[in-house]
């Protein structure tokens, strides 16, 4: 490491910043993934944020998806909230020109020994616009890939 590079690093840890999740550091280095659960009305947020979380974290994480036989802890997510809400009204072919669709979902990793290794809300919003080609369905698909990527950052980072 660069000198420059190491007095970098020392900065960054004297302002409160740290690297990683320390998840190894507390024998977690493979999970297993639940599926995700949905106490909302929304159908099917649940299944394609499902996916969109087994696609990610292997990419955005140090992290091993295992079995849930041999993982050392596993990682339940349930949808929480998920409401839509018109912020622009227009006519009768178009009636919402923009809309914006929030999302809540409750993380929670628990160790093999059944001990809660990490527990925290974490929540989404994004915005939609008729009138360039975006809807719910786009809105939804955009939340679902962003839920998924905070889930992954709030593994290795506290954020």
């Amino acid at each position: 490491m660069s000198r420059a590079a190491g007095f970098a690093a020392l900065l960054l840890a004297g302002c409160g910043y740290t690297f990683g999740s320390g998840l190894p550091d507390r024998g977690v280095r493979t999970i297993a993934l639940d599926v995700v659960g949905n106490d909302t009305f929304r159908q099917r947020l649940e299944a394609d944020l499902s996916a969109a979380l087994a696609r990610e974290l292997p990419v955005s994480t140090d992290l091993e998806l295992a079995d849930r036989r041999t993982a050392d802890a596993v990682l339940s997510v349930l949808l929480t909230d998920a409401n839509e809400r018109t912020l622009v009204t227009g006519e009768r072919s178009d009636p919402v020109r923009e809309g914006a669709f929030a999302a809540a979902v409750w993380v929670r990793l628990v160790g093999r020994d059944g001990r809660t290794v990490l527990e925290r809300r974490i929540t989404d919003r994004v915005e939609f616009r008729s009138p360039i080609g975006e809807d719910l369905t786009s809105a939804r698909g955009e939340i679902v890939l962003d839920l998924a990527r905070k889930i992954a950052l709030s593994l290795e980072a506290d954020f």
